[in-house]
């Protein structure tokens, strides 16, 4: 995600700040690669369950922190938290940062960590098709924002 905001903004502070936490968050992918690599060697863990851990992970996006603090970050206080209405407003403008090829380096990514090969025909599918989805549930997110935006206020006449 850092890697898309920073590569989307024109304000150098924050393509900076974006940068470093992108190559954090990387070291990090690397040291759980890591442990995990050794983790399997113990638990033997089959692709099912791998996959599974991985999916999991993905899902996280959607969680309740994520959407509570674009509530806090982003909205009126007075405005009551709704975790739908939350969860479309970030979502719909995360995912708008997103291109093919952070799709594809993320498939590349879990392919690894779930032991399949990280470039080939079928991590090239599988980024094709997490790359429609993204797109189908950014547009899907961004139209329930449109219906549940509060109706303009109609404007009384000038005499």
């Amino acid at each position: 995600y850092y890697t898309a905001l920073g590569e989307a903004t024109e304000e150098p502070v924050l393509k900076q700040v974006c940068k470093l936490i992108a190559a954090d968050e990387y070291r990090h992918f690397k040291l759980f690669y890591d442990h995990m690599k050794r983790y399997l060697a113990r638990e033997n863990l089959s692709f099912l369950q791998r996959l599974r851990v991985a999916a999991g992970r993905i899902g996280e996006t959607e969680d309740d922190e994520l959407a509570f603090a674009y509530h806090c970050g982003n909205e009126d206080p007075a405005l009551g938290y709704d975790h739908a209405r939350c969860t479309a407003a970030y979502m719909a403008r995360a995912m708008g940062y997103y291109r093919y090829r952070h799709i594809e380096r993320g498939m590349g990514m879990i392919f690894k960590a779930i032991g399949l090969e990280p470039r080939g025909r079928l991590s090239d599918l599988s980024a094709r098709a997490a790359w429609r989805l993204l797109c189908w549930r950014r547009d899907r997110y961004r139209t329930t924002l449109r219906r549940q935006a509060p109706a303009a206020p109609v404007l009384a006449k000038a005499a």
